[in-house]
């Protein structure tokens, strides 16, 4: 079976290296340059997504959701995952509202799971808690990102495995994007103070002369953040305490260096350095723990990546648009209880990897295709050490490995109104712990996906796709092995097959301009439908008896053991639009998701539906915008809402929450001060405006996670 997926796949790739010669006219090919040469001054309503294909398509016409957040819109928080929640599909808040520990999901998957998504900063994936489970951070800076896409559900298959929930691409400025209008070098200095309870600066360099080859940006910054006041006055424990902030202290440096080099007009090389660093005083569970008294954790967070990239677009030659990317990434997290103690506690996730991609555009015939074929491979090694009263931990699954090579193509084909795209990736890849003796897992999959673009009326689309992508088994799921926690004994399992998701989604569209004049619209609402078989759970396995006892007092822990479960079903809707009309704009959300276990007809894990809407007005002579966002979380679907543990009983969370921002900018032109009117941009607003708690359905009612406080906020950027 293997056998004839990888001739398959060898079969297809050789199909669309061959269609070239059978082409009978062509386009203009783009320059190397096209990401830094297509800003806009006004961004579409129906962005452009270069990530769900893996080659510049509209939103509008893409068979499934998929968001497109600019960096004007990640200005209402200087946590990036918190700006997304205002994505339909997206959900966050099971958490202290700290920077190294949020809490999200993407269509039922994220923290604790995830394997089943994938976050990247420009094409370099991140272990979002690198094994730990004790933080989740995107390690990225809201100031440096130009743009985050997030694709969700299957149709994701492009990307290989990890897929299943979605992928969160987030891509960093360039140069040109720190120069003002007609400069060739420059300085951007930049600021943000919070109430509640941060501050940050930063400097940028750039450089990019019309008469030089050569172009880079030098970028620096500094945050603090400190305590997160909760909500509402916070909580009242049962003891009679009142709780009314979270105990925080990280300090973040984070530096980037871009360097960028026209070889010819049309080849290009560039180098990019990321360097992001979080020194901190908090708890052991960042996300959950509120206070950690006298005995504070001191940890150091870092992420370093380095990367190479190459692009080749000749000149009247739409069959070479070519990429390649060379990278490495090291990330880490140590822990120390109080400065003092003996135990220590660190992760490391390292990684090399290489991706080539190629685009092309030509006719056969009267029908224009665009065809996108390419290569991934990911070496990738994890590691913990662990020292407990001078004892040193063994985990069973580290130090551990995995090797990942993917190959795909799709090509779409425009018939006049209708689109056709076809694609499929072929991925190979082996996982094992790196010791002596250990058994490896290895296998491959072949991942199709069709679907199709009517365009029924003018700027109406009709849309149906199918995708499936999987997920393969972690070395943590097939070979740990011992008393990792007080609650297992895990037990190896080298027998777990891959997870595959098999979903279809339909829907509509609309993108169309100057219905009542002057005015824009775009909408977007799809119905998804599927099921995820093989799942890989973490269950009880009592009939293997009781496990040894190792002398930590500990006398409830149970045999455990990773096993593939069954299928479970996944299905909901999500719709999303956006309006403009003069100087006014619109925006809104609805998502609804079920996931259902396909053997007992419960559901596999509770969700809620949200509504988000935003308006704002901007004044053309002044060119100041306000504008409110108002986001409802309707009352959580779940089969228990009262659990027992030791005779108590705790009742989860059963209610709808409201929450209203308030939030403004201002890009004078004509103000009579000099400074301010060139270059000058002042956002300001107020997160939280009627200081109510939103409490998550994964809580009880008796939480501190509250969410934050009301909070008001002001940041600049300047640049001269």
């Amino acid at each position: 079976m293997k056998k004839t997926c990888l001739a398959n796949s060898i079969a297809l790739l050789g199909v669309c290296l061959s269609i070239p010669a059978f082409a009978q006219e062509n386009d203009s090919a783009k320059p190397p340059r096209t990401s830094s040469d297509s800003a806009s001054t006004e961004v579409s309503l129906a962005p452009v997504t270069v990530t769900a294909n893996r080659m510049d398509s509209s939103a509008a016409t893409y068979a499934g959701q998929v968001s497109v957040l600019e960096n004007e819109d990640l200005q209402g928080s200087e946590n990036v995952v918190e700006s997304l929640s205002q994505i339909p599909g997206f959900e966050t808040g099971y958490d202290h509202g700290r920077q190294i520990g949020s809490q999200f999901k993407i269509r039922g998957f994220g923290y604790q799971s995830e394997n089943r998504v994938i976050i990247e900063q420009d094409g370099i994936r991140r272990s979002v808690n690198m094994f730990s489970n004790h933080i989740s951070s995107f390690r990225t800076d809201p100031n440096l990102l130009k743009e985050v896409e997030v694709v969700k559900g299957g149709s994701s298959v492009l990307h290989g495995s990890g897929a299943i929930g979605g992928i969160v691409s987030m891509r960093t400025k360039d140069a040109k994007d720190f120069l003002a209008a007609g400069k060739e070098t420059g300085l951007t200095v930049g600021g943000r103070y919070d109430v509640n309870n941060s501050r940050s600066g930063y400097l940028a360099f750039a450089f990019d002369p019309k008469n030089s080859p050569f172009d880079f940006v030098v970028y620096g910054r500094r945050a603090e953040f400190g305590d997160n006041k909760l909500a509402a006055g916070g909580v009242v424990t049962t003891d009679g305490k009142r709780i009314t902030h979270a105990a925080n202290d990280e300090n973040i440096k984070n530096t980037m260096l871009k360097l960028g080099w026209d070889m010819t007009p049309e080849q290009r090389l560039s180098f990019s350095y990321f360097d992001y660093n979080e020194n901190l005083e908090t708890t052991w569970q960042t996300l959950y723990g509120v206070d950690p008294g006298k005995s504070p954790v001191y940890g150091w967070l870092k992420q370093k990546d380095y990367s190479v990239s190459y692009q080749f677009a000749p000149a009247n030659n739409p069959w070479i648009d070519l990429e390649a990317k060379l990278y490495t990434s090291k990330a880490s997290y140590s822990r120390i209880w109080d400065g003092l103690s003996a135990n220590r506690y660190t992760n490391w996730d390292e990684r090399w990897g290489l991706g080539v991609k190629n685009k092309s555009k030509f006719k056969l015939g009267a029908v224009d295709n665009q065809l996108v074929i390419g290569l991934d491979y990911e070496d990738r090694n994890e590691d913990a050490h662990m020292v407990n009263k001078g004892k040193v931990s063994a985990f069973g699954s580290m130090p551990n490995y995995y090797k990942d090579l993917g190959i795909y193509a799709q090509d779409t084909a425009s018939f006049g109104k209708l689109d056709v795209t076809l694609g499929a990736r072929y991925d190979s890849f082996q996982r094992g712990v790196d010791k002596g003796g250990a058994k490896g897992y290895k296998d491959s999959r072949l991942s199709p996906k069709v679907s199709l673009a009517y365009q029924a009326f003018d700027g109406i689309y009709l849309l149906a796709g199918y995708a499936e992508t999987f997920r393969g088994p972690t070395p943590h799921e097939t070979s740990s092995d011992g008393a990792l926690n007080p609650h297992y004994w895990y037990v190896p399992n080298a027998n777990l097959k891959p997870e595959t998701a098999k979903e279809y989604e339909i829907g509509f569209s609309v993108d169309k301009q100057n219905l009542l004049g002057h005015d824009e619209l775009y909408f977007k609402a799809t119905y998804f439908d599927g099921k995820i078989e093989d799942m890989i759970s973490l269950k009880e396995a009592p009939e293997l008896g009781t496990p040894p006892d190792i002398g930590d007092r500990v006398t409830t822990r149970q045999y455990a053991q990773y096993r593939n479960v069954s299928a479970a079903k996944r299905k909901g809707y999500e719709v999303e639009g956006k309006y403009r009309w003069r100087d006014w704009k619109f925006g809104g959300g609805y998502d609804h998701l079920k996931i259902i276990d396909s053997a007992t007809g419960k559901l596999e894990q509770p969700s809620v539906d949200k509504l988000s809407f935003n308006a704002s007005y901007t004044h053309p002579g002044w060119k100041l915008t306000g504008g409110v966002k108002l986001t409802h979380w309707f009352k959580p679907k779940r089969d228990i809402y009262v659990r027992k543990i030791r005779g108590v009983e705790y009742r989860y969370i059963n209610q709808a929450f409201t929450i209203v921002d308030l939030f403004g900018s201002w890009k004078p032109v004509d103000s009579g001060m000099s400074f301010f009117d060139k270059n000058f941009t002042l956002n300001f607003g107020i997160n939280n405006l009627f200081d109510r708690k939103r409490i998550h359905y994964n809580s009880y009612d008796t939480t501190t996670m509250v969410g934050r406080g009301r909070n008001y906020y002001v940041s600049f950027d300047k640049r001269f």
